[in-house]
């Protein structure tokens, strides 16, 4: 007699965070990995609280026993029985009750998380949110931290996305109750700018912590996706990626629909973009708020160094041990 496995009963990998830290170029060269099964879509959030301010398709429910957390399998539909269940959601990072339903569900499950330098990952959000029209194009970049230094002392983690971004590259405050409700074996760091520039070497490290053949990366290619861009009609963009979002949700489990748009929408995509694209122009940041940004996320790289036991590769703040 075959016993139905349950959810808990799998192996998984999950990238929990940080945002605009090439975590979808991360899922895709952990998803061509023979030993991972990556979920049907990239970010899942099936553990974040209902009201946060990300939509999703399944949701894990308080309503029901266990969170009806069986519909998280439905996203590995593809999964043999070996392989481990991958999945991305930048935002674990950022929700506490996200962290505790991961624990409590997932009590083997392995956590990845991708750390960028705060002041450029700053910068990548301001950049994005104008190219989904969420800040006007005419705001300046010292206008943008002015405006979240001064809704620091209202903070939740039900604000939109970018108004959430000065507090969240503090990383060290959201990362030590991973820490300690996880230990530090089931935890691995990485770094954006070590992924960018030693893609092979980096990859090989994630690949001993979650115990696969990091051999298969000897010579693949590495390619970055979702680069955040300036974009000549934001609203555009804004009603493209919703309308791509809506789709996917509707045919990720659907495998004879879902393969050719996908392969359709990476075919016909460069076009677009190439259109509603225009040249990137250098982010201006007076030397005051550079100066006001350092010394507001000094302390926080420091004790990230002590947490995560390695060093820190962000110049702008020196060396930390």
């Amino acid at each position: 007699m075959t016993l139905t496995k349950n959810v808990a009963d799998y192996h998984y990998l999950i990238i929990g965070g940080t945002t605009k830290a090439a975590t979808t170029s991360l899922f895709t060269y952990l998803a061509d990995h023979p030993a991972i099964c990556a979920a049907t879509y990239k970010e899942t959030r099936f553990f974040l609280s209902g009201d946060y301010p990300l939509p999703s398709k399944y949701r894990y429910r308080e309503d029901q026993q266990g969170g009806d957390v069986e519909e998280y399998n439905l996203l590995f539909s593809d999964a043999d029985e070996t392989q481990i269940r991958m999945e991305s959601t930048p935002d674990y990072l950022y929700c506490d009750k996200a962290r505790e339903r991961i624990a409590a569900l997932l009590p083997s499950a392995k956590l990845a998380f991708s750390l960028r330098e705060p002041i450029s990952r700053l910068i990548s959000w301001y950049r994005f949110a104008k190219q989904i029209g969420k800040l006007p194009q005419t705001l300046s970049f010292d206008a943008y931290v002015e405006l979240l230094f001064s809704s620091t002392n209202r903070y939740n983690e039900t604000k939109e996305q970018h108004l959430q971004t000065l507090q969240q590259g503090c990383y060290t405050v959201y990362l030590e109750h991973y820490f300690n409700r996880f230990g530090p074996e089931h935890i691995h760091t990485l770094f954006y700018e070590e992924l960018a520039t030693q893609p092979t070497d980096t990859m090989v490290k994630l690949c001993h912590f979650v115990g696969i053949d990091a051999g298969f990366y000897g010579d693949y290619r590495f390619k970055v996706t979702n680069r955040s861009q300036q974009m000549r009609n934001s609203g555009l963009h804004r009603k493209y990626r919703d309308f791509r979002f809506q789709l996917r949700q509707w045919t990720h489990n659907k495998p004879v629909i879902h393969i050719p748009l996908r392969a359709i929408r990476r075919t016909i995509e460069p076009f677009y973009l190439r259109l509603n694209t225009r040249t990137d122009e250098k982010t201006q940041m007076s030397e005051e708020t550079r100066h006001r940004l350092i010394e507001y996320y000094k302390p926080d790289v420091q004790t990230l160094g002590e947490l995560i036991g390695k060093p820190i590769p962000w110049k702008a703040f020196g060396k930390s041990s």
